[in-house]
């Protein structure tokens, strides 16, 4: 699983809402369509509006692709940009699961949101009628409190009526109003990604940017559940070096999700793949990746378990099990065939295997 980069979940800026909540969901106009969602339609529909030529455009359809999968319901990816880009980006990128679809004449994109400056932007429907809108990084959560008859579609309006004070705080220019702007949001809502990026945005522009780590900090300590918050957490410290910070932020999800989990096969997934060598203890590592694979075990054929297997095979490797590597690598590379990530999964297997070849002859497996 590639570094999850800051820009994911802190680079594309939003400002006020374009599809308000409680209102009918509208018609996407596209002008082409590469890929079309492989889940059946139901009571939620999910749309989002993303620029190819993002850092991180492909990373983010990969995310939708899991929540596609988890939540069983349907998610189409909308690219603003001109359609030869759209059509080499899907031809070097795809196949996907969800859909995907070019709008370089602009028509959707104006319907949802006209007056948003940076994507990717994603607009959530129950029912054909809208009910939140923001960054994709938040559907996870947003998506399980819909489905729960958890969501508030009051403070949702709520926190739309704030974003637009945030919009006019930001072409102020004036740090501290931002920040405070901010504030009020996540008061209303506190893990708000817009409000986030918002305050994380004015700490820096105000010079304050050694108070980020604490403010994320916090936030990751009052919802400890958020599995975004976490990987920004965790994220934020390995660009800042921080290293035993980093440690520490690992040690604390190991302790906070202790059950197998589906949610955590990618969690797990960006901790093996992105820290520094020998920085977490072997038992600490090898507890998290069994714990995400046992958790997607029931269901092979998913892409979870694709992922879980190939975390567990690169910890067995690092750890000297070179033949449970192997193992663990031919049960994930099926699920990457004619995929994006098929030469990347077979190359693994072939060193996993070489590894096997040349290990000391008097080594035991």
């Amino acid at each position: 699983m590639k570094k999850l980069l800051w820009a994911v979940l802190c680079g594309a800026f939003v400002l006020a809402s374009g599809a308000d909540a409680g209102k009918p969901q509208p018609r996407l106009q596209t002008a082409k369509w590469y890929f079309r969602t492989a889940t059946a339609a139901g009571p939620l529909e999910c749309t989002v509006l993303f620029d190819v030529t993002g850092e991180n455009a492909r990373e983010i359809l990969h995310m939708l692709e899991s929540l596609q999968e988890e939540y069983q319901i349907p998610i189409q990816a909308v690219a603003i940009n001109a359609i030869t880009q759209t059509d080499s980006f899907a031809a070097a990128t795809g196949p996907y699961r969800i859909g995907l679809a070019a709008d370089d004449r602009l028509k959707t994109r104006n319907t949802l949101a006209e007056n948003e400056s940076l994507f990717p932007y994603a607009v959530l429907s129950k029912d054909g009628v809208v009910v939140w809108s923001g960054h994709p990084t938040e559907l996870d959560s947003v998506i399980g409190q819909v489905k729960a008859d958890k969501f508030s579609l009051s403070r949702q309006k709520r926190v739309e009526s704030l974003r637009k004070q945030l919009q006019m705080a930001i072409q102020s220019g004036l740090p501290h109003v931002v920040a405070s702007t901010a504030d009020k949001i996540l008061k209303e809502s506190p893990s708000d990604r817009i409000a986030i990026q918002a305050k994380i945005m004015a700490l820096a522009s105000g010079g304050r940017n050694a108070e980020i780590p604490e403010f994320v900090r916090k936030l990751c300590a009052d919802d400890p559940q958020d599995l975004q918050l976490r990987l920004m957490q965790m994220d934020l410290l390995l660009r800042d070096g921080d290293n035993a910070g980093f440690l520490r932020a690992v040690e604390q999800f190991s302790r906070d999700f202790t059950k197998p989990e589906p949610k955590l096969v990618r969690p797990v997934a960006f901790i093996v793949e992105n820290t520094p060598y020998g920085l977490l203890m072997p038992e600490l590592v090898m507890g998290l990746a069994q714990r995400a694979l046992e958790a997607v075990k029931a269901d092979p054929q998913s892409l979870l378990h694709a992922i879980a297997c190939e975390t567990l095979a690169r910890v067995r490797a690092e750890q000297g099990d070179f033949a449970e590597a192997v193992k663990l690598q031919e049960q994930a590379l099926p699920m990457r065939l004619k995929t994006p990530q098929e030469a990347a999964a077979k190359q693994r297997l072939e060193y996993y295997r070489a590894l096997l070849k040349n290990r000391r002859p008097d080594r035991k497996e």
